[in-house]
């Protein structure tokens, strides 16, 4: 951890600072690790220069203010051009189910995404253990990853158009190669269809000839 994230850290109480801690060493020993599943890239290739840059944005949630009141107000002074992302990690998670997680996720993605926003989230109830998952948990083949120190829920937040581009870019390096085609369609064919249909010139039309085809 560099200097200027140690400042940080030490603005934090105990509780908030070990929860910043343990999102920056599950950056550094899982998503900046080349991982084998993904063409001996790391899981996230842009994580370790986002963080070099400052541009990661670390928020806890307060206990003593609502779950989306507190996000809608970090959502007003997210700026992308000093900001890359904003983690909200929640360690009062246990008010939300597993399924009302995804519904909260599901419902800031219809709201925000025409704002060039995008909304994915990690979850305690839901670890990635599935066998169609091994390749996240698993990055060299043979280790697995650290467990946390904390428990609590994270809601990412990206410029949509970002991960669009990046996610086009990684699959023509072969990032994708060897996930499982269901999951790769869940996960990211989905996401980089609904960016189409709000900002892709004609690619709506595409859609609903390619249905009425069908």
């Amino acid at each position: 951890m560099n200097q200027r994230l140690r400042k940080e850290a030490k603005k934090m109480d105990p509780h908030a600072k070990l929860i910043f801690e343990d999102v920056y060493t599950w950056s550094k020993e899982y998503l900046e690790v080349p991982n084998v599943h993904l063409n001996k890239m790391p899981a996230c290739p842009y994580a370790r220069q986002a963080w070099k840059d400052g541009k990661v944005w670390i928020e806890i949630r307060q206990p003593d203010i609502g779950y989306r009141r507190q996000l809608n107000k970090l959502l007003k002074k997210l700026d992308f051009k000093k900001k890359e992302i904003l983690i909200f990690c929640d360690p009062y998670f246990m008010e939300f189910s597993l399924n009302r997680f995804q519904k909260e996720i599901d419902s800031f993605n219809d709201k925000w995404n025409k704002k060039d926003i995008f909304f994915m989230g990690f979850h305690p109830y839901n670890p990635a253990t599935e066998e169609e998952q091994e390749f996240l948990v698993n990055p060299k083949g043979d280790i697995e990853m650290p467990e946390s120190k904390v428990t609590y829920s994270m809601m990412l937040i990206q410029k949509f158009s970002q991960l669009y581009e990046a996610s086009d870019r990684l699959k023509r390096m072969g990032y994708y190669k060897k996930w499982p085609k269901d999951y790769y369609d869940e996960v990211v064919e989905s996401r980089q269809q609904t960016y189409k249909k709000l900002f892709v010139k004609g690619a709506k039309n595409d859609e609903q000839e390619k249905n009425t085809s069908a």
